[in-house]
């Protein structure tokens, strides 16, 4: 699995162990490959362009990644700490868990990422990079750093009895289909509401007042 160091904790967020030397000029080259991908788009990820912002040789990338698609699997696995990371910073509120609101804080926060991040957004939840499938294991970390924390919110509101019907899964994934539709639309440009942020509060708010006792 071409991720970077980090790691998954218990609570399903991301965790930053010491990095050793290789793992170390991993994260540059990813740095590297992070910031051209934000200037030039996907279409301009070339590996002579990497390795130069990384000040090293293309052969950095084959040393260290296997070649572009390892690099690729690697810039996919960064995409979502990113995202993870801006979804936990959102649960950094006095609003206790079991309190709906924590769920549309995580809406919210996945909307700001795609607004900020749209290079991202679209190796992460499209076909940005011509040829490129995560691998098993990257796919399955992106799912767990991200969804696995909308799950364990709406699994508090269940605990709590602020939501009802349906397991945790089934209600996280209702609510990640809604705000990853709002968020496809808006960085699409076809999110024509006239009143955006009206629009983005309804929309997210819907599948939760669904479920309210």
């Amino acid at each position: 699995m071409t991720l970077l160091s980090s790691d998954l904790g218990q609570d399903g967020q991301v965790s930053s162990p010491a990095l050793d030397e290789t793992d170390l000029r991993r994260q540059q080259v990813v740095e590297a490959a992070a910031r051209v991908l934000a200037e030039d788009g996907p279409h301009g990820l070339s590996l002579r362009r990497i390795a130069a912002d990384a000040g090293a040789s293309t052969q950095i990338v084959y040393t260290l990644f296997g070649g572009k698609p390892g690099l690729a699997d690697a810039l996919y696995g960064e995409g979502f700490r990113r995202l993870s990371a801006s979804m936990s910073a959102a649960l950094e509120t006095p609003v206790p868990p079991g309190d709906p609101e924590r769920v549309m804080a995580l809406g919210r926060a996945y909307l700001a990422f795609a607004a900020a991040e749209p290079a991202f957004f679209a190796v992460m939840f499209g076909r940005a990079i011509a040829g490129f499938t995560p691998t098993r294991d990257t796919r399955a970390y992106g799912r767990s750093c991200t969804f696995g924390i909308v799950v364990q919110e709406v699994q508090h509101c269940l605990d709590a009895g602020t939501l009802t019907g349906g397991t945790a899964e089934d209600l996280a994934r209702i609510c990640w289909a809604t705000g990853h539709g709002v968020a496809a639309l808006e960085t699409a440009g076809m999110l024509h509401a006239e009143d955006r942020d009206a629009f983005v509060e309804h929309a997210l708010a819907t599948p939760l007042v669904a479920h309210r006792p």
